[in-house]
């Protein structure tokens, strides 16, 4: 399929002005996608990778089979959390995003994908648990309080994936890639974040990047990942070149959009395989 015909059209046009309008209200999208979460049936490798995922985030509590992931459909939520500075763009930052990356993650593979949004916390970690892909973004400095703390490392530690990426504003600055990093070297102290080699799976499993994470704007780091001891997965990805902004599909040349995305399917596919 040639990608260079399929990201700006007047249907991403009009998808955008619908996300933004329905974004005007953090309560209207998660009481819209409680309501309609995962109604139909699916097929595809989300549907056997996520049902494994689902297992695996239950741990010790007891399986409520009303509430497991029985359609196999992938869901991409957002992370809400509290942004100390004044920055613009806060956890819920442009997200006609998600929406093109969700709409174009099931036009580019087999995978079932949810096309509802959806807003988790770390406070209701049950609720975080059923959604073991997150995605997790803002341009500022953060912190959170201890709960939340334990409730992230947990569901990371149960096999849950967070995708952090700095929303970039000021293009010398990384406030929030440098801030989650030092989040997870404090909640992981015997393993902190590394960048993540180019040569790595994450790079290759579906797109090929020779060259690591695409880099759009911002400090150029390179992908950092948590690795799990024993097993070598990464746990969470933190990206520092506003991957996020090239989904959007308004700010960039065509090209870093495409690879922008393509990059986007890559850490979904990653984490569906491990």
């Amino acid at each position: 399929m040639n990608t260079n015909r399929i990201i700006h059209t007047d249907r991403d046009a009009r998808v955008s002005r619908a996300a933004e309008e329905l974004a005007g209200g953090v309560e209207k999208i998660v009481e819209l996608s409680r309501r309609r979460f995962l109604q139909t049936g699916g097929t595809g490798i989300g549907a056997t990778l996520l049902g494994v995922m689902g297992g695996l985030l239950a741990g010790s509590r007891p399986a409520r089979a009303d509430r497991a992931v029985k359609t196999g459909q992938f869901l991409f939520p957002r992370l809400r959390f509290a942004v100390d500075d004044e920055t613009p763009d806060r956890w819920n930052v442009a997200p006609v995003g998600d929406v093109i990356l969700r709409r174009k993650l099931s036009e580019l593979t087999n995978i079932n994908v949810s096309q509802d949004p959806k807003v988790v916390t770390l406070a209701n970690f049950d609720e975080l648990c059923r959604n073991p892909f997150v995605f997790m973004t803002s341009e500022g400095y953060f912190t959170l309080n201890e709960q939340e703390e334990r409730n992230m490392r947990e569901f990371l530690e149960r096999g849950g994936f967070i995708h952090a990426d700095d929303c970039v504003f000021n293009c010398k600055e990384d406030r929030f890639f440098r801030t989650y990093n030092k989040l997870m070297n404090k909640l992981f102290p015997d393993n902190p974040m590394r960048k993540v080699p180019y040569d790595h799976e994450i790079y290759h499993i579906y797109y090929d990047f020779p060259d690591g994470c695409p880099h759009l704007q911002g400090v150029k780091h390179g992908g950092y990942g948590l690795f799990e001891h024993g097993t070598g997965r990464i746990m969470t990805f933190n990206t520092p070149g506003d991957l996020h902004c090239g989904w959007v599909c308004r700010y960039f040349p065509e090209e870093k959009n495409i690879a922008s995305i393509k990059m986007g399917i890559n850490i979904i596919i990653y984490f569906l395989s491990h």
